[in-house]
């Protein structure tokens, strides 16, 4: 790559703004129409197709770029819609497609279409492999996760000729791009369909069983603003040809400094790349003009709590806050007369330890999952010889067993996958359930049949199909579908299976909240997770349990299970695969007790026998709390 390939992207949310970064020195824009986009929440942002189409004119007058996001994830009636938007849009001419969902990537290659594909931050694109699929599939840019750190876009860039982009300054998710559900749960509205009600920017207090009481609430996951003015030189030398500026919501004076005081910097570098030394004098015009406070990020590595404004004086004002979630305690929905299962789905349970195996081994299991993502206690988890034990447990029996890849699969944590999927290849197991498109190039290397977990969002028949063009076997559909949404997806005839009960999974961070809630924060850690059950409580007093796992990645689950008990009979009539349990957290005798309900109700179901009333006050006894329908139930 030469110097003088360097891009500075910026963002724009209106004409005014677009005119004024173009102005100073923004070698390429990107910016949303008003479908079919992020950043959704606020209607008097984003163009027209009017308006894109001067924007196109100016931005090509000016011999600049302009990158359209399509970065949402959509279901299969936004699937028949969009196609149009597609052509127009390849009709003016942009330069390139944002995207993030796989269904765009099937459906521009059905389409022809001739644009640039780039692949979105909300992939989270960690690892060389993925992007080497990406390659291999036409795309001409990736845009890394942000939780990559230095060494590991080395590493990445070094080994593909994919554009690498990455941001440099805004703000920033405290969870993994892509993988934060919360909003969904909460409210039905969702990040990965850019009308995220930002939970993450909420006060919590955080509280375990033994260790800590509850303590005054602080802003654990506000994520401060990255600034990484101080390391473009960096950047460089690790192969980042593309430099972005978040804030498609910001106004033209904050964008317009934050641009120009950004080009200058890569212009020196350019002009002196030898001499190039870092500018104090520009890096305090940014901070004059900053909106939270600066942090790295995980550029050096995984983000300490000094990364959170945990005070949260310098939060902008947003309308959401904490409020009494639904749980169902009545049945939101009664069987509907007439319904026709054609085949019974299959059972498949996702089990945390070799002690769980142990015991519901002899019950009537289609599928057993078996992790590979190293949770830490109090819960129970898996490691090579624990799996060798409960893949030898339950080898001669009907049941198949599948090993499921971790959430998240960063640079350095290849090699780990690698060499458990070449010796699952020894082992009698059905397949691998994988989470992210790096782990799906090495299972299928390795020999391994695969299915897609809900880490891969797939949303709708196209993405399911472009999984399937590269030997998926079987999708489970994303956590964030709504009732309608699964509906649409099944009776399209995908090769689906649906979660219908467990934790919910809201976030996933590399940044451990455990950790900075105590005063040690610096220095070798001690380890608190094993100690302790911790959760977040938000100011009404609803508790979002904080697992961890060995990599120091922290899981935030949801206040309630899921339970889709009560919609199982229309979920098995619209044609689903198979259903799956989420029973890696529960305790033994719970677990037994959850997957007698729903075999018993697959069954009454098949023959037409069933009554969800008694089915239903079985899980109440177990759940007494309550549950919830997720995303599922919301309209």
């Amino acid at each position: 790559m030469s110097i003088s390939e360097l891009e500075l992207l910026a963002p724009a949310g209106q004409m005014e703004v677009l005119r004024r970064v173009v102005e100073a020195g923004a070698d390429a824009v990107y910016l949303g129409g008003k479908k079919f986009n992020m950043r959704a929440l606020k209607s008097d942002f984003h163009f027209s197709q009017d308006q894109l189409a001067e924007a196109v004119e100016y931005v090509h007058q000016n011999s600049r770029k302009i990158y359209i996001t399509v970065n949402n994830l959509y279901n299969n009636r936004d699937i028949l819609e969009i196609k149009d938007y597609l052509q127009f849009l390849a009709e003016i001419r942009v330069d390139a497609f944002i995207v993030q969902d796989l269904g765009i990537i099937e459906l521009c290659q059905q389409m022809g279409l001739q644009v640039p594909l780039h692949a979105s931050v909300q992939m989270g694109i960690a690892n060389l492999e993925a992007v080497r699929l990406l390659e291999a599939q036409g795309f001409e840019r990736v845009i890394l996760s942000k939780n990559v750190t230095l060494p590991e876009i080395k590493e990445i860039a070094s080994g593909s000729n994919l554009g690498i982009e990455y941001f440099v300054h805004g703000d920033q998710c405290i969870s993994h791009a892509g993988q934060c559900y919360m909003s969904s749960f909460m409210f039905g509205e969702s990040g990965n369909q850019g009308r995220c009600r930002k939970p993450c920017r909420w006060p919590y207090a955080l509280t375990g069983e033994k260790t800590c009481a509850e303590e005054e609430a602080q802003y654990y996951l506000a994520h401060k603003d990255l600034c990484l003015y101080p390391y473009l030189a960096e950047l460089v030398g690790a192969g980042v040809s593309s430099f972005k500026i978040e804030g498609r919501m910001r106004g033209a004076e904050y964008l317009a400094q934050l641009v120009s005081a950004y080009r200058r910097a890569l212009d020196r570098l350019g002009s002196d790349p030898e001499s190039y030394q870092f500018d104090k004098e520009g890096y305090d015009s940014l901070q004059a003009n900053r909106i939270r406070d600066f942090t790295l990020g995980n550029l050096f590595g995984g983000m300490s709590v000094q990364g959170i404004g945990l005070d949260g004086k310098r939060e902008p004002f947003f309308v959401s806050q904490a409020e009494s979630l639904d749980n169902l305690t009545e049945l939101p929905a009664q069987p509907q007369p007439g319904l026709r299962v054609e085949k019974e789905p299959e059972l498949s349970v996702r089990l945390g330890g070799i002690k769980a195996v142990r015991e519901v081994a002899g019950m009537d299991i289609d599928n057993f999952i078996l992790g590979s993502d190293g949770i830490r206690r109090p819960y129970e988890t898996w490691n090579r010889a624990a799996l060798g034990q409960a893949i030898e447990l339950l080898e001669g029996t009907p049941s198949r067993v599948f090993v499921e890849s971790p959430r998240i699969v960063g640079q350095k944590d290849l090699r780990k996958v690698r060499k458990c999927f070449s010796w699952l290849k020894e082992q009698p197991v059905a397949g691998i359930v994988v989470n992210d498109l790096g782990s799906l190039v090495l299972a299928q290397a390795a020999g391994l049949d695969t299915w897609a977990g809900y880490g891969l969002n797939t949303f709708n028949s196209q993405a399911a199909a472009f999984l399937a063009r590269l030997g998926v076997k079987r999708a489970v559909a994303s956590l964030e579908m709504k009732a309608g949404d699964v509906q649409m997806m099944l009776e399209a005839g995908t090769e689906a299976e649906i979660v219908v009960q467990g934790a919910l999974p809201g976030m996933i961070m590399d940044y451990c909240v455990v950790r900075a809630s105590h005063s040690d924060w610096e220095g070798e850690c001690a380890r608190y997770c094993l100690q302790d059950r911790y959760a977040l409580v938000d100011l009404c007093g609803q508790e979002y349990p904080v697992v961890c796992d060995e990599k120091c990645r922290n899981y935030i689950l949801f206040p309630f299970e899921l339970s889709l008990l009560p919609y199982l009979q229309e979920i098995s009539a619209w044609g689903v695969k198979s259903i799956r349990i989420e029973g890696q957290y529960y305790q033994d005798q719970d677990l037994r007790r959850v997957v007698e309900i729903y075999r018993e109700a697959l069954k009454q179901i098949a023959d037409g026998s069933w009554n969800v009333l008694p089915s239903f006050a079985k899980l109440s006894r177990v759940f007494p709390q309550g549950v919830s329908s997720g995303a599922f139930g919301r309209l």
